[in-house]
């Protein structure tokens, strides 16, 4: 006997909220982090400017002036729109006040979606099935709780497709109307999900087509809605013309068929088993291969189901088109496939799902057991996946930042510098974070090439200039070694430095215009050859692994906090210097605390036979005095170079 949706919502949201609580508790409140921080950090920024440009949902800005006053063209952002007058509500500009939105409109729509299993199959049990396992698709369970605009567009689908199939089923007008609405604000917030609305109307298209009956309120409907569609890109295409624009616009297809494979094996590389579990593959392809052998036997589609899968069809060529179009795009953007092809895989799972038969008592228990296990199953593999994607790797330079940057604010504000100032981020690595954590706006140096600093520093309107310290030597001044004379510092946090412009601009060495002297100095090693000949330099080869050491406990230094490394050195690569790293750790006995690396091939040039390198790294305060820091170079693979005049700073 079914149960009412009265009896059977609440204990749906329930056991979605309880679940929610063991999936985010950990993560609810963090600051846009991990995988695609700066997407995230972009719509987050958004949100915010909302607060103080009186919310005009016309102009949506961001903290970065790259743009005309960061006023930039993006998707209609309602959903930072909602955010914003929540946050004017409630006082709290917390990141967890977006997460918490974005978690409440997903959970809505999965009771949508939940509804529309029901109508669809009439069975508690593949209902609950469709939703636990949209619920614990490991990158919906990521982005579930996150800023970006595809799961509140997914949820409008949901809501959109129950009100699109039961019109169908009872043909009352006000249900289109429901479905138009859902479909055109999924296709307003996340442009590809015009795809499912194109989908619906080709369908009732046919559907006239086929008895030649004309439908006035879907004629009407249809045309209305892609009328404000079209209008809302028009205007959109306006914004990017008059203020910029800080996001994608264009199509990115592969560029030949070669690259094609190299994304699809891309795609299976990083994130086959992000989009989806193991488990859930498996479950699906039990479904699908049960619904065959229920069409072999039966000999034909069910006229009921037709509807289904004709809409299925047509979303799935959609979405196909579509990757086709962006394929560029999906090698590192995992949620291009919410966009695109997540939606016709539900379709998909939903409808097999149907055609299994669950009437008796005994087929009941079964696939009950068989739900319990297979959610069991998805949690396990969440907590595995989620773990790897909230993991930091001493690579990640986007994580780096953010927490380089996190208490810049406050730092800021000790030193008097308004709210109104426009900073310049140099070495920026994502466009908002940096700006959003020291609540300024101002501009960002994606990449720290000469011409990139040359020009943001000679005409970028700004009052003061952030570096952060571990990348200021080796990726900034390397590339632009005039900006030290350009350059004072004004203060610094131990991790960012904060310049203004030299009154009167004079020539300082790297040493000079760091502060390095005898009363800052702690520790110095050095190794530089008697001779000038090769035989007598350090040497990494296929037989040496690593290279000079440089060791020192904390009970040796005078300070064990404020420290910073400076590590120069005379190069000579050799055939290959394929993954030779500069490495500097702090452990206690077999505990390591801190692990910092540079990858010498992205600094040295194959064209030049010697090159001289300088690296900066900040370290952590020193817990007990048997902490013991190494400066050293690592050789895994077996690479080929010759050094000298190696010399390692420990400096306050």
């Amino acid at each position: 006997m079914m149960i009412s949706n009265k009896r059977s919502v609440p204990p749906l949201v329930l056991f979605l909220l309880v679940s929610s609580i063991v999936l985010y508790h950990s993560v609810i409140q963090l600051f846009p982090s991990f995988i695609h921080a700066w997407t995230q950090s972009d719509r987050y920024a958004i949100a915010l400017r909302f607060l103080d440009n009186g919310f005009d949902i016309f102009h949506p800005a961001t903290f970065n002036l790259q743009t005309v006053e960061g006023i930039t063209r993006v998707d209609f952002p309602i959903n930072e729109f909602l955010v914003a007058v929540i946050m004017k509500i409630t006082g709290n500009t917390a990141p967890v006040i977006f997460r918490l939105y974005i978690l409440f409109i997903s959970i809505s729509g999965l009771v949508y979606l939940y509804l529309l299993a029901k109508r669809i199959s009439g069975s508690e049990i593949k209902s609950w099935f469709t939703v636990l396992f949209v619920f614990l698709s490991p990158v919906y369970v990521y982005y579930q709780a996150g800023f970006i605009p595809s799961i509140p567009a997914i949820a409008s689908v949901f809501a959109g497709y129950y009100y699109f199939f039961s019109y169908k089923d009872n043909g009352n007008k006000k249900l289109f109307y429901y479905a138009l609405l859902f479909f055109l604000l999924s296709s307003l917030m996340r442009l590809p999900f015009v795809i499912i609305l194109f989908a619906v109307m080709l369908q009732q298209g046919f559907m006239s087509l086929k008895l030649r009956v004309l439908r006035k309120h879907e004629l009407i409907g249809f045309v209305s809605a892609f009328l404000i569609f079209a209008a809302y890109y028009l205007y959109n295409i306006h914004l990017g013309r008059m203020y910029g624009n800080m996001f994608l616009d264009s199509f990115l297809p592969a560029k030949n068929f070669s690259e094609f494979k190299e994304i699809l094996m891309a795609m299976y590389d990083h994130w086959c088993f992000h989009y989806f579990s193991m488990w859930h593959y498996i479950l699906l392809f039990v479904l699908i291969l049960i619904s065959v052998l229920t069409l072999y036997r039966r000999g034909n589609y069910l006229e009921a189901d037709k509807k289904y899968w004709f809409q299925f069809l047509i979303a799935g060529c959609g979405s196909i088109c579509y990757f086709l179009l962006m394929a560029r795009q999906y090698y590192s953007h995992d949620y291009y496939f919410l966009d695109s092809m997540f939606v016709p895989t539900i379709l998909l799972f939903m409808f097999v799902l149907k055609d299994v038969t669950i009437e008796t008592v005994k087929q009941k228990i079964t696939w009950s057991c068989v739900l319990a296990v297979s959610v069991i199953l998805f949690f396990i593999a969440n907590f595995n996946t989620q773990a790897e994607r909230y993991s930091f790797g001493s690579w990640d330079r986007v994580e780096i930042t953010r927490k380089n940057f996190t208490g810049t604010e406050e730092f800021l504000d000790s030193l008097g510098v308004s709210k109104d100032a426009k900073i310049l981020v140099i070495d920026a690595y994502t466009t908002n974070a940096p700006l959003l954590l020291m609540n300024r706006k101002g501009y960002t140096v994606m990449g720290t090439t000469h011409k990139n600093i040359g020009v943001s520093l000679q005409w970028g309107n700004w009052d003061l200039v952030a570096i952060q310290d571990i990348y200021l030597v080796s990726d900034v001044i390397k590339n632009y070694p005039l900006i030290t004379s350009m350059l004072e510092c004004v203060g610094s946090t131990g991790r960012v430095s904060f310049y203004k412009k030299s009154p009167a601009p004079k020539y300082k060495t790297l040493k000079q215009f760091l502060g390095i002297n005898p009363e800052r100095t702690l520790f110095v090693s050095e190794y530089k050859s008697a001779t000038s000949q090769k035989k007598n330099k350090a040497i990494l080869n296929d037989s040496t692994e690593f290279g000079i050491t440089a060791s020192v406990k904390a009970s040796e230094l005078k300070s064990g906090s404020g420290l910073k490394v400076l590590v120069s050195g005379k190069f000579f690569p050799g055939n290959s210097i394929k993954d030779i790293q500069l490495v500097a750790s702090i452990n206690t006995g077999e505990e390591q605390l801190f692990y910092q690396s540079f990858a010498l091939n992205d600094y040295m040039k194959d064209s030049v036979s010697v090159q001289n390198l300088e690296f900066q790294f900040v370290l952590p305060e020193f817990k007990t005095p048997e902490d013991e820091l190494k400066v050293y170079l690592w050789n895994p693979g077996k690479g080929d170079l010759t050094y000298d005049n190696w010399e390692v700073i420990i400096y306050k």
